[in-house]
């Protein structure tokens, strides 16, 4: 029966438009200790965050990548719908793989809200990394290159906006944060002084704006470097 599918019983259930996102977290060996522990704590404030809204609690809908290696946590789901997942740091950096899931959850969850008539605001993808993108041996790799045509066409199309934030990342990181960040007229964002809970009330505050818009495209964000009266800066 249609009903005993828990995606379409969510979807026919609440049909208020939806705001998708992408987490994109780097849980490799080098986020160990307080880094994976502020990433923790900082995911929990924003899903309370989301879910003291009522219009974002029926808007939101998250889907929770880490990579280190790459795992989902939860596809699209509405936070209160969604186990809260725990965060444990371990492996290289396969960026590009899990990029690549990200980019095919959005087409998959986009063509799901087609099928059940349910609108939506163009998706975020929020890459979170503290490194270089990696091989299966942990050596550099620059196969990340390859998704930039395809990162390019997805702006052209809006098919999603893709935001990049590094945490202490070397130069090296930082110039392919902001290769993967250009075609949607960004660059890297650098965390300052793993400031995870400020940025991920931004986040929260951000997408509950875009949910509560009535385009999600000219919605106007609170400068990340130095907030405002709700939401501290984040970014260095």
């Amino acid at each position: 029966m249609l009903f005993s599918h828990p995606e379409a019983r969510s979807l026919l259930a609440n049909r208020h438009r939806r705001t998708p996102c992408v987490l994109l977290l780097d849980t490799s060996a080098s986020m160990e200790g307080e880094k994976i522990r502020r990433l923790d704590r900082g995911f929990r404030t924003f899903r309370q965050d989301i879910l003291r809204s009522p219009m974002a609690s029926q808007s939101v809908e998250l889907c929770v990548i880490s990579f280190g290696p790459v795992k989902v946590h939860s596809d699209f789901s509405l936070l209160h719908e969604m186990r809260e997942p725990r965060f444990e740091a371990g492996g290289c950096t396969p960026m590009k793989e899990a990029l690549e899931l990200a980019m095919v959850k959005v087409t998959q969850r986009k063509q799901s809200y087609r099928e059940h008539g349910i609108s939506h605001y163009r998706p975020w993808i929020f890459l979170l990394t503290d490194g270089e993108p990696t091989d299966n041996e942990g050596l550099f790799s620059d196969s990340y290159q390859q998704l930039l045509q395809p990162l390019q066409l997805a702006e052209a199309e809006k098919k999603f906006i893709l935001f990049t934030i590094g945490i202490d990342v070397s130069p090296c990181g930082r110039q392919v944060l902001n290769e993967l960040s250009r075609p949607f007229k960004g660059r890297c964002l650098d965390l300052a002084n793993l400031k995870f809970e400020e940025m991920f009330l931004w986040l929260s505050g951000s997408l509950s704006r875009v949910s509560q818009s009535t385009s999600g495209e000219g919605v106007q964000l609170v400068n990340p470097r130095v907030g405002d009266d709700l939401y501290d800066g984040w970014v260095l």
